[in-house]
């Protein structure tokens, strides 16, 4: 391109389409958090069973994130982000029609397998097709999809469902998420039939064959956090749909908007970590996130959304302070590699959390669910102040 026009309208085109395509696929992967207990009485199975449906996903994803990272430099980029974005929506069709769990939980499996293909591409995609002064913003633009996405995914389907059945929240967010796959096709028509360069962006730095002790803390850190986010949110739905509120699903579909509470603390993070180090903001995240667990064990509404909301801003300082220190550069340290294994545990922790949630619901009700969260709490705390003294 001869002109820096074409240059700008182009690099707004691939920015719009990551988005896009970050939007579309985490709309699918949380649409059965929220739907738990239908589900289970629909094929008349035990919770823990149910829970399966979001662990699945986030299981599958987890162990083809790596995979794909380096299969996309061979096939394309823009195409392996295409193909991973109507794959998903497309088996999201098929959810509502499965006539037993055990075919849900598998086209669940499968689809975080196709879901694993945009966030395992999606960043290196941005840096083979921008320049860099545009990567920073690019980058944090395709976060904010990911955070849009996996909000509606909890709030859409909900609220689908209250007015259509659980089948029918479903089958809409599924059409949902293909019409916005379709445009990201329709933007990226161009790399797939040019594609980019098949060189993947690599540290310049020689990897050690061994990861660093303190990146292994990083990395326990996020799973430790994801299993109370992830645990917790799993089993919200079920506690407010039993005694004494026994709200629907559309009503129980509003309190996922307390992950908004994360965006703005994400926001904000940067101006934060100029005041304070990324170790105390993990100490306050996490003392914040107790107390937000203990509020949500009295059984009133206002504090289960105060307590929530605490929770949930605790949860985002843990990891964004450690996702950030995973994808620092380290000398001798491939940041690239660093990046893709946090995102792996991260996910395997919203898996476990997503079922051991469920299995504690059933045998202690929400106490068990909120013991869970506070255990994983004061791991982190304890984790956190051993990695600091070793460092000193």
């Amino acid at each position: 391109m001869s002109t820096g026009e074409p240059n700008a309208t182009s690099n707004r085109r691939t920015i719009v389409a990551v988005f896009l395509a970050g939007i579309s696929v985490f709309l699918v992967l949380y649409e059965t958090q929220g739907l738990i207990p239908a589900i289970r009485e629909a094929y008349s199975i035990d919770t823990p069973t149910a829970s399966l449906t979001v662990s699945a996903t986030n299981v599958a994803m987890a162990c083809f994130l790596i995979p794909f990272s380096l299969l996309a430099s061979r096939i394309g980029h823009a195409r392996q982000i295409v193909g991973g974005v109507i794959l998903a929506a497309v088996l999201a069709l098929i959810l509502p029609f499965t006539p037993n769990p055990e075919l849900l939980i598998t086209v669940r499996f499968l689809q975080g397998v196709a879901i694993a293909s945009v966030p395992a591409t999606a960043m290196a995609y941005l840096s083979l097709r921008l320049p860099p002064s545009a990567l920073p913003g690019a980058i944090g633009v395709y976060i904010a999809g990911n955070t849009i996405g996996g909000l509606c995914s909890r709030l859409l389907t909900g609220l689908a469902a209250e007015v259509l059945g659980w089948h029918g929240g479903l089958a809409f967010t599924a059409a949902v998420a293909l019409a916005i796959g379709l445009i990201v096709v329709w933007l990226l028509r161009g790399d797939m039939v040019r594609p980019e360069s098949d060189t993947t962006p690599r540290d310049t730095t020689r990897s050690p064959r061994r990861t660093p002790s303190g990146l292994w803390g990083i990395y326990l850190t996020g799973f430790l956090c994801m299993i109370v986010f992830g645990g917790s949110f799993t089993m919200l739905g079920s506690r407010l749909q039993q005694d004494p509120w026994n709200l629907s699903e559309g009503t129980v579909a509003l309190f996922f908007l307390i992950y908004l509470v994360g965006t703005v603390v994400t926001t904000y993070y940067g101006r934060l970590a100029v005041a304070f180090t990324r170790r105390r903001l993990t100490l306050i995240g996490m003392v914040t996130a107790i107390i937000g667990a203990c509020l949500t064990l009295v059984d009133s509404l206002p504090l289960i959304v105060i307590g929530m909301s605490l929770l949930t801003g605790g949860f985002f300082l843990g990891h964004t302070g450690a996702s950030a220190a995973a994808s620092t550069a380290r000398p001798g340290v491939d940041t690239t590699r660093s990046s893709a294994i946090y995102l792996t545990v991260y996910y395997l922790g919203t898996s476990l959390g997503a079922w051991l949630s469920a299995v504690l619901f059933t045998d202690f009700a929400w106490p068990g669910v909120v013991g869970m969260c506070l255990t994983s709490l004061v791991a982190v705390i304890v984790l956190t102040l051993v990695g600091f003294r070793q460092r000193q």
